[in-house]
């Protein structure tokens, strides 16, 4: 897995531009977010910490990132140290996040999915439900449980192809680019949305809610509707949010 991870940190940097990223990843999760000034904020599996740069640009007091990835952060402090923001990061996982205190938020970006058990999917939401200040409020991406699997042709305009191998809850996942420019195949659980859900209420969140996919105005004029429109019927990833 640490291998995987490292290759992330380059597709990380490499992908802040492409279309799905900046259009409607980043934008839907920021619309989710909300106003975060003076707020801390925790973003645990940080990568090489571009969320964290961004939650300190939008106003947050205090940001932590964590990743157990030693080559993501040691990037991420990289930026840090070339680019001050106080930004704190630390090589930890999931299970590790309990130990830096509370925070008011709780970022989870591309994390639950590669809980490769439901054992792990729940020491994960716990760890998490750990992190927050009572009222706090959990903000994650996730593989969309309805992503769709049954055409191996339906992601490929927007770069990339999924497939999976096999039925059951849980099962891998493969992600494959298609952009020449940025070679790799990712591989990640496919978790029903019952089984994060009640994963979720079970390490104590409540108000579990998954949030409808969001173009940014500046992606619809530079693409057009008719681009994202498929995307928007079942992306490959969703946004859900929970409070403490």
């Amino acid at each position: 897995m640490g291998s995987q991870y490292d290759t992330l940190a380059a597709i990380t940097n490499l992908t802040a531009e492409m279309p799905l990223r900046k259009y409607y990843e980043e934008y839907t999760f920021f619309q989710v977010l909300g106003n975060i000034t003076g707020r801390s904020v925790l973003d645990v599996a940080c990568g090489t910490g571009l969320y964290s740069r961004r939650f300190k640009q939008r106003g947050a007091a205090r940001v932590v990132g964590i990743d157990n990835s030693e080559g993501m952060i040691g990037y991420a402090r990289h930026l840090e140290a070339s680019q001050p923001l106080g930004i704190a990061y630390h090589v930890l996982d999931a299970a590790g996040a309990r130990n830096l205190g509370t925070f008011d938020v709780v970022a989870a970006t591309y994390l639950l999915h590669y809980a490769p058990t439901r054992e792990v999917l729940r020491d994960m939401c716990t760890s998490l439900f750990a992190s927050l200040a009572p009222g706090g409020r959990l903000v994650s991406i996730c593989m969309n449980p309805d992503i769709e699997l049954a055409d191996a042709s339906y992601y490929r305009k927007y770069g990339f192809e999924a497939a999976s191998h096999g039925e059951e809850d849980g099962n891998v996942i493969t992600i494959k680019s298609l952009v020449p420019e940025l070679p790799f195949t990712i591989s990640a659980h496919h978790w029903r949305r019952s089984t994060y859900e009640d994963t979720l209420r079970g390490a104590g969140f409540h108000d579990v809610v998954w949030h409808p996919p969001q173009i940014a105005p500046e992606g619809l004029t530079a693409l057009g509707a008719d681009h994202w429109a498929e995307y928007l019927r079942r992306p490959h990833a969703e946004v859900f949010s929970c409070v403490k």
